[in-house]
Order: structure tokens, then C-alpha cells, then sequence
């Protein structure tokens, strides 16, 4: 019997192995062909796609519009999962593959109306800008064209769907999304009507004060005068002595009492997809949103050249949110980061220019509560009675009834609160329902012509285009740096930012008096800029753009200045900077948070247990480095992460805090001012007889950050580690939630720093120490001859999970090593891993 049994096991197993090398096969046949040729339709001559050493393909095309043809046909190859997921993302077309629990966030988004800006915003599309986008357009579906069932990537497989044919409205939806996802001003306007429901006014304002009026700013922040520099123009008129209020508090709006808003909206999206989900949040998870980017000119280099240095920090995601090319049609010839799905080189460099961004946080978005009538159709401004535009959307749902939906917009914008109470409703939360609120964002204007200013740009020569192509730039407003083969630098932060008649969007406004409009925009001239400053650099980390004189509302949520004044720091300490400086600087840790903070927190400690002894004995010798190896990191980035619980948990609730906690920066500005004080109010627990002292706040957090660590990384602290908890997480787009598939299709590293570092590792407050923004893209940018230019992006070049180029970049990016940025033909050519023709 036995001999039988061993028998029939080795045959199951041989039929389970056949059947698995039969499904690896299948999915194989999903890879790209990246050598041969391939006939295609709609390009004027052949195209050759040659993929370098690093799988980084390199398009060499007769014209432009080929180019983009043929980098849309190389993002379908490798991105066209990741470029569908996001498609249905913009157009709140998730259930129709996923299923009844994407349904919530659909909602959202169809609410919202990102699908529907897009399909205006390419009716509205300049002619030029439109032959581009259907040339990139046309690759796209002449792949899609010669590839179904098997040979399209896995995903679809799984899914059981094809991907529609592309258009232009579609490249333009992921476009709208970007911009959501560098906007996110609107979980400010709601945590701060939260805050001001439980604790009152004075308290809002102590407990998320302004940005200092002496903060570093990013022109005066590095000695800005608004003198000339050698371009022999006068500094900007508008720096005058002028000072803009800057504290969100100076104002007094009618109070409303309710339960709170974000709670409720944060409720109302917690069902589908999790990284959907925060990105619909804002990133209010995480203080991470931002970028670091800095330029120096030629007298403060090794080369007599500019040199120019960018990392984007965005959510983590997988297949990476970038995808590296090389464009090349003569004079047209462009590289760097890519966004599947759009056609232009984002960030990176020509033959005669280089760019990076970070993000303004400028207040693009406001919320109004509006008031209704009784039959929900109108809406009142000024006295008048205004009927609300009904647009009807239906949601069709996987393996269920379609959804018919009535959106309904005022004068001010859609009413995101129908879908944060609907959604609250159809998921059995124990929700009070949201007020009346609709939402208002630049985005969602017809005229967004943000793509055609990119497009522009990738073929700017000097400064002078390169702005006038920044004219053009709606939004998300970023900080552009600037640099040129002729030894210039500059600096603009372009966007339609508006004018408000009253208020200065720090929470909702009162829509029917009509006195808190947007009146018009900031006008491009007077908007932060800088030409060959003479301070031979520019650095911008998300800190303030102008200083506190500048006339002009642009803001109010700037963090910390911690990596734009390190950034700096590293500068000065030496000339004749080199591309490896640069990378040396990108791989910094120091944290300025802990320099800052830690000593107060020190004071105030009063160990009882051996355990937090020995752990704040760790602290006490740290050096503030918050490298991987670190102890000491990992101690004080829990105690910090439990001190805000601790202190205000009582006051706010559990629902407010939840919302408040992730906020580092007012945290950070809360607690010096609190425990810099003898015994504030603050560290009393009100749900308490005893009165409790600061002292004793900061000991209890520490030991619930001690406990919280032990549990984790044992009792021997000799071992801890920072990176033994702090791992980089990329969940894959789409199915993560599926848990027997999460160990194939997403990834996790360990991580270095925190959310004050150069090389950013901010903690997650709802994956408690995880990582789950990340520097998405790193670019150092060589202006000499020699072009010493190099950059990376976080996992890979493929989104295909059998591919060798699916992760081969994360343990790179990791140790921050890049990839050459090659543009001359014999580099590219040496030892190249495919040589792909498309012919007409």
C-alpha cells in the first residue's frame, strides 16, 4: 500500500509542477518583445527602441510626434496594468473590475468629477498640445491593437477584462490625479473645523500654529535681497515690507457643531482599495508629502558648471509612479522621469536645460458650506436661490446592480459631502451626516493647460522659454529649479494660485454670502521667482516660497524647514561640488527634528522602570543620525509618534486625534511651545482627578514607546535597529488586499531617516513605523560637457512581476545608487539588452 501512496504523491506532484510551468509559460508570454521588428500604423518613419544596460529604453524617432508615439508604445509594453489602474482611478472606474468594495471610492471620484475635467480640459487642448497627446496616444493603442488575452500582462488575466482603446481625455484623467494627489489642502480646511469643535479657537491655534514670520523661505531663506543678479534685472517688485497675515487662526468663521468632518470622510473611503484610499486622504497618514530640490551655478563646482539635484517624495506604490526614457528626434532630444499614461519627460534634462520641482503646498482648494432648500435643488448665494447643476453618473459594479448617481455642483463645485454621507450610509458606519459642503479646486476649471506647459518645457533651450512655457502652468504649483549649459540657475513657482475676496482657506467658508469668492490669480509676474541669485545657489524643500513680506496668500502648510535648512548646511561646507557630493547630500539622515526636539524631551524625562533607563541612556549619546543601524532612531521616533496621544489624546477625542496626529510639523511647533513651558494645562489628562504634569506625559510616552519596541525587537536593546521596523512598503496597484498574491506582487525594504531628513523616511501613522512615502525618483543633473548625470527610480523600469526589471532598482535606490543618464548613441548602445524597430 505504501509503495502506491508514494506513487500517487509523486504523480500529484509531478501534474502540480506540469501545471505551474504551464501557468508560468502563459504569463511569460505577457512580457515585451524588445528586440525585431514590429509593423505598426501612424508613425512617418521607422522608430528604434533601444533598452540600455539598465532596461531604460531609448527612442530614436525621425520627428517629435514619433517620439511620443513611440513612447507610448514602450509605457503600454511595460506600465499598461499600472497605466489601466490608474485610467479607472481618474474616471471612478474601479468596480467595474474589482467589485462591490471599490464602489465607496468610485463615489468619490465620480463626485468629485476628475473624469469629467479631463474630457473638458481636452476639448479645450491647444492644437499642437493635441497632435502630441494623440500621437503618444496612437503608441499606446497600436500596441493594444496586436496584444489580447495572454499577451496582455498578468493582471488582466486574474481580472477576466481587456483595456479599452486609449484616448486623449485618458492621459489627462492621470494628470488630473497627480495634481489631487500635490494639492491636498482640503484635510487641513476639515481637521481644523474638527479641532475647533472640540477644544475652541485659542486652542486651534496653539495647538497648529503658522509657519514662523522669521521661517527659512526659499527666496530670503538663503540670503535673498531682491537684488540683481547677472541677469541685470531688479528684484521682484512685490518684496516689499508689506506683511501678508500668515497665523490660519486670524480670522473668526461662525462655528457649526457637529461631529467630525474628517473622521467622517476618512470613514466614508475606507472600503476598496488601500492605496486608492490614501490617495483620495491627501497623504493624511503620513507627514511626507514634499520634495527636495536644490541647484547650485558653476563658481561653486568642481566642473565651472551648473549642477542640479531633485527627489520627488510621493506615495509608494508598485509598478513605481515613474518610468525613466529617452526621447531623441533631432533637436528634440529629452530624458528623465516620465509618468505612464502622460507624454512628457517630467523631470530631468535636454541638451540645453535641466529642471527638478517640489511642491509649493500653495491653497488651491477651498470647501464652502452651502445652503440648501428643502428640495435640495437649490442652492442660496447672495439672497438668490441658484438651481444646482445635476450631472447623472452611473457606477457599474463587477457581479452586481449598476449604481445611478445624481452629482450635485453649485457655483463653488461639487458637493463631495453627497458622497462622503452616501458612502458612510452604504458601509453601516455609525457616521453623523456632513453638512452641505462643496469643493472647489483649480484643477476642475476647463482651461487647464498644466500638460501643454510640460510639453512646452521639454523643449525650453534657455530661460526665457523655459518660463514662458511656466505661463502655461495651471496646476499642481510646484518650486521649478533651473539650470542651462551656458551657467545659469533659476528659480519659479508657476500655477494658478487665487485671490481671495475674504478668508484665507484655512477652513470652510460660508458659500451663500458670496463674500469669501475667489476674486482672480496671483498675476505670473509677481509669483516667487529668481535668476542667477547671488548666492550662486538655490535650494527649495517645501519651506515657505517668499518670505513673510510677500503680499500675496500662497499657503499656510509648509512643514518644518528641517531638510531645506540641512540642504543648505551641506552647501556651505564646501566648493567644488561634484555629482557625487550631490549624491552624498541625497543620502543624508542627520535629523534636525531630533537635534531640535530631543533635548526638550529629555528634560522632561523621569524614568522608573530599568527598560526606559537604558533607553533613554541610547538617546542621551545619539549623534541624531537617523541611520538604518540606529537604536537610538527607532527610540525616538516611537516616543515621538506617542506623545501627541498622550498629551491632547483627552482633549480631541479619538476620532480628532486620529486625524491630528499624523500632522508632525504642528506637532513638532505644539509641543516646543507646550513643553517649553512649567506644567502646561496641556499635559493634564482631563478624564482623570489627578492633575498631571508635563514631566510625567513625556515619561508615559516614552515607556509606551519602550514597550511598543520590545515587542517588536525583543528585550535586548544592544540589537535594536531602526531599519528592524522601519521598512519601505510598495504595495502593487490593485491587488494588495489579495493576500495568498501580496508576497508575489508587492515589495518591502528596510529604510533609513525620518520625516526631517534629506533622504526622507516619514513614518506612517496607520501602519505604525512603516514607510509609505518614499523619494520616489532621485536625479542629479551634470551641466559640463563630461554630463556626469545620473538618476533611479524606486523599484523598476517593468510592471510585470515575472520580469528581471520588475524590482531590479529597489536595492539601488535603497543604498541611493543610480543609473547613468545616457544620451550619447555609442553609451546607450554598450551592452544594451534589446534593439526594438517599429516600422510603418
Amino acid at each position: 500500500m505504501r509503495p502506491f501512496l508514494v506513487k500517487a504523491l509523486a504523480a500529484m506532484l509531478a501534474l502540480l509542477a506540469i501545471a505551474g510551468g504551464a501557468v508560468y509559460t502563459s504569463l511569460r508570454r505577457s512580457l515585451p518583445q524588445i528586440d525585431g521588428v514590429v509593423t505598426v500604423s501612424g508613425i512617418s518613419a521607422p522608430i528604434e527602441i533601444i533598452r540600455d544596460a539598465d532596461a531604460i529604453p531609448h527612442i530614436f524617432a525621425s520627428t517629435k510626434l514619433d517620439a511620443f508615439y513611440g513612447l507610448g508604445y514602450v509605457h503600454a509594453q511595460d506600465r499598461l496594468w499600472q497605466m489601466e489602474f490608474q485610467r479607472r482611478i481618474g474616471f471612478g472606474r474601479l468596480a467595474e473590475v474589482l467589485g462591490p468594495a471599490a464602489v465607496v471610492q468610485d463615489r468619490f471620484l465620480r463626485t468629485v468629477g476628475f473624469g469629467r475635467a479631463a474630457r473638458a480640459a481636452w476639448a479645450a487642448m491647444s492644437d499642437e498640445a493635441t497632435r502630441q497627446v494623440n500621437a503618444y496616444v496612437a503608441g499606446i493603442n497600436a500596441f493594444l491593437a496586436t496584444h489580447h488575452g495572454t499577451a496582455l500582462p498578468p493582471e488582466f488575466t486574474l481580472l477576466r477584462f481587456e483595456p479599452e482603446p486609449w484616448s486623449g481625455a485618458d492621459v489627462l484623467a492621470w494628470v488630473k490625479m497627480m495634481a489631487w494627489d500635490l494639492s491636498a489642502n482640503y484635510p487641513f480646511e476639515l481637521l481644523r473645523h474638527d479641532i475647533l469643535q472640540a477644544v475652541g479657537e485659542q486652542k486651534l491655534a496653539e495647538l497648529m500654529p503658522p509657519y514662523p514670520k522669521d521661517g527659512l523661505s526659499i527666496l530670503g531663506g538663503s540670503g535673498w535681497s531682491g537684488k540683481s543678479g547677472k541677469s541685470g534685472r531688479s528684484g521682484p517688485a512685490y518684496l516689499t515690507d508689506q506683511t501678508h497675515p500668515t497665523d490660519p487662526t486670524h480670522q473668526t468663521f461662525q462655528t457649526h457643531p457637529t461631529l467630525p468632518w474628517f473622521g467622517a470622510l476618512a470613514s466614508s473611503l475606507s472600503g476598496g482599495d488601500s492605496a486608492v484610499r490614501d490617495l483620495l486622504l491627501g497623504g493624511a497618514t503620513s507627514e511626507a508629502l514634499g520634495s527636495n530640490n536644490w541647484v547650485v551655478d558653476g563658481t561653486l563646482t568642481a566642473s565651472g558648471r551648473p549642477l542640479l539635484a531633485n527627489d520627488p517624495h510621493l506615495g509608494t506604490r508598485l509598478p513605481s509612479i515613474w518610468y525613466l526614457a529617452h526621447l531623441s528626434a533631432g533637436d528634440f532630444d529629452v530624458i528623465g522621469a516620465t509618468l505612464p499614461g502622460t507624454p512628457a519627460v517630467a523631470l530631468g534634462r535636454n541638451r540645453f536645460i535641466a529642471w527638478g520641482a517640489t511642491n509649493v503646498a500653495a491653497d488651491v482648494e477651498d470647501l464652502y458650506r452651502e445652503k440648501l432648500d428643502v428640495t435640495g435643488r437649490f442652492a442660496e448665494f447672495r439672497g438668490v436661490q441658484e438651481p444646482l447643476q445635476i450631472v447623472s453618473e452611473t457606477i457599474v459594479v463587477k457581479g452586481a446592480e449598476p449604481i445611478h448617481l445624481d452629482v450635485r455642483v453649485s457655483r463653488h463645485g461639487p458637493l463631495v459631502s453627497d458622497a462622503i454621507n452616501a458612502n458612510n450610509v452604504a458601509l453601516r458606519r455609525n457616521v453623523a451626516p456632513v453638512e452641505p459642503l462643496a469643493f472647489r479646486w483649480t484643477a476642475l476649471d476647463a482651461d487647464d493647460t498644466t500638460l501643454p506647459s510640460f510639453l512646452r518645457l521639454n523643449e525650453a533651450k534657455n530661460w526665457p522659454q523655459f518660463t514662458a512655457a511656466l505661463r502655461d502652468f495651471v496646476v499642481p504649483s510646484q518650486n521649478f529649479v533651473y539650470a542651462d549649459v551656458d551657467g545659469h540657475i533659476g528659480y519659479y513657482a508657476p500655477g494658478r494660485i487665487p485671490i481671495r475676496a475674504r478668508g484665507d482657506g484655512s477652513r470652510p467658508a460660508d458659500g451663500w454670502p458670496g463674500d469669501a469668492e475667489w476674486t482672480g490669480w496671483i498675476p505670473f509676474e509677481e509669483l516667487p521667482h529668481a535668476y542667477d541669485p547671488p548666492e550662486h545657489f538655490i535650494v527649495t524643500a517645501n519651506n515657505r516660497p517668499a518670505p513673510a513680506s510677500y503680499p500675496h496668500l500662497l499657503g499656510l502648510e509648509w512643514p518644518e524647514p528641517y531638510r531645506a535648512q540641512r540642504i543648505i548646511d551641506l552647501l556651505r561646507r564646501k566648493t567644488k561640488l561634484t555629482p557625487d557630493d550631490f549624491a552624498a547630500m541625497q543620502a543624508d539622515t542627520v535629523s534636525l527634528h531630533a537635534q531640535a526636539l530631543l533635548p526638550l524631551l529629555l528634560s522632561h524625562a523621569r524614568p522608573e522602570s530599568a527598560a526606559d533607563t537604558q533607553a533613554l541612556a541610547i538617546v542621551r549619546t545619539w549623534n541624531d543620525d537617523a541611520r538604518a543601524d540606529s537604536a537610538a532612531t527607532a527610540i525616538f521616533e516611537a516616543w515621538f509618534l506617542r506623545l501627541a496621544p498622550t498629551i491632547v489624546g483627552d482633549d480631541l477625542g479619538p476620532i480628532v486625534i486620529e486625524s491630528y496626529q499624523s500632522r508632525f510639523t504642528y506637532i513638532t511647533r505644539f509641543l516646543t511651545a507646550t513643553l517649553g513651558t512649567a506644567d502646561s494645562p496641556w499635559c493634564d489628562d482631563v478624564r482623570t482627578a489627578k492633575r498631571e504634569t508635563c514631566d510625567e506625559a513625556v515619561t508615559t510616552a516614552l515607556h509606551e514607546a519602550v514597550v511598543q519596541l520590545t515587542r517588536q525587537l525583543g528585550g535586548d536593546m544592544a540589537r535594536w535597529r531602526w531599519d528592524r521596523v522601519h521598512r519601505a512598503v510598495f504595495p502593487h496597484q490593485g491587488l494588495d488586499a489579495v493576500s495568498a498574491l501580496r508576497p508575489l506582487l508587492s515589495r518591502s525594504v528596510p529604510s533609513a531617516g525620518d520625516w526631517s531628513t534629506i533622504d526622507v523616511g516619514p513614518i506612517s501613522t496607520d501602519h505604525p513605523l512603516e514607510q509609505r512615502s518614499v523619494p520616489s525618483y532621485r536625479e542629479i543633473i551634470d551641466l559640463s560637457p563630461q554630463n556626469d548625470s545620473r538618476f533611479l527610480d524606486a523599484i523598476g523600469e517593468s510592471g510585470h512581476p515575472l520580469s528581471n526589471h520588475y524590482d531590479d532598482f529597489l536595492q539601488d535606490w535603497r543604498a541611493v545608487r543610480y543609473r547613468p543618464m545616457r544620451m550619447e548613441r555609442g553609451a546607450i548602445e554598450q551592452g544594451a539588452l534589446g534593439h526594438l524597430r517599429l516600422k510603418p
